[in-house]
């Protein structure tokens, strides 16, 4: 049997734990460069938590792997090569990673981030890399730092700020908003009693947490977006202390129990308080309703 013949392959390395503008900008070089030769464009990942897994600090990620891998196809990929988060992996020289990546694909280009590091240790470098693809007649483009007000974008900084709500800071390093796919639960239908249906989605454990609180966004589900009020948090008033995205769509009447939604969240507008009654509670989503349709005219 003949071997398999390999696509010519542009590979963006990275992490790219939260896709965020930097990382973008990375996948977007590799991607305009693959068109340019008519290669096709491999994202290299890690599939599992890799700072939590380096750092032993039970650190979340942004974004889930099935999050970002469908990020990563939006951005124009052809493909994703999770990485396992294991030991075996993590201990590769930076020969054998790259002699790895060669194995599977028909590497003509590399492209990352100037300050691009791998293999065991995090040792090797955009150098090492240069070197490597010099004895192989590769490429190497590195992308330099992206900076938004004056900030360079870093996962670090948009954890930051989705921790004190500053979910518009947070959205802008990001270059979407930031969001939260999931599948709908069954809940206690309490929202429809009072006029005001809700979806609920529960976090996964390794799911970063935006500050809890009250915001307004939007929900897409099945191609199309819905305006929304959002709340992440316990639910005071009912006495549930069980922290679970809630968001109230406008415009879509029907079921969604068991549909995979994704909530974005655009504006942190109050914090969560316990209302004296179902009643006031009412009144105050009346409020935060009106708010949402501001923030549309904005």
């Amino acid at each position: 049997m003949s071997d398999k013949i390999l696509r010519p392959t542009v590979i963006a390395l990275g992490y790219f734990d939260s896709v965020h503008r930097g990382h973008q900008k990375v996948i977007e070089t590799a991607r305009k460069y693959a068109n340019e030769h008519g290669y096709d464009l491999i994202v290299f990942t890690f599939k599992g938590n890799l700072k939590a897994m380096l750092n032993a600090d039970g650190d979340k990620m942004v974004y889930l792997p099935k999050e970002r891998e469908e990020i990563y196809k939006k951005l124009g990929a052809d493909g994703v090569y999770f990485a396992p988060v294991d030991f075996n992996f993590l201990s590769l020289g930076k020969t054998a990673f790259l002699n790895k990546l060669n194995k599977k694909y028909d590497i003509k280009c590399y492209v990352s981030g100037f300050d691009y590091k791998f293999g065991k240790f995090g040792k090797a470098d955009v150098n090492d890399l240069k070197e490597y693809a010099a004895a192989h007649s590769q490429t190497v483009i590195t992308v330099d730092t992206v900076t938004v007000d004056g900030e360079k974008v870093s996962t670090t900084l948009i954890k930051k700020k989705l921790l004190s709500g500053e979910i518009e800071k947070a959205n802008a390093l990001l270059g979407r908003k930031f969001s939260v796919t999931g599948v709908v639960m069954h809940d206690r239908k309490v929202g429809s009693g009072m006029g005001f249906p809700t979806v609920n989605l529960q976090l996964d454990k390794e799911k970063f947490r935006v500050k809890e609180g009250v915001y307004t966004g939007s929900v897409e589900y099945d191609g199309k977006d819905y305006p929304a009020i959002i709340n992440y948090g316990t639910r005071p008033t009912f006495d549930l202390a069980n922290k679970v995205i809630e968001a109230h769509l406008v415009g879509y009447n029907g079921s969604l129990y068991d549909k995979k939604i994704t909530v974005k969240f655009s504006r942190y507008i109050r914090d969560i308080k316990k209302f004296s009654s179902a009643d006031a509670l009412v009144e105050q989503l009346q409020k935060d309703l009106q708010t949402l349709k501001e923030s549309q005219n904005d």
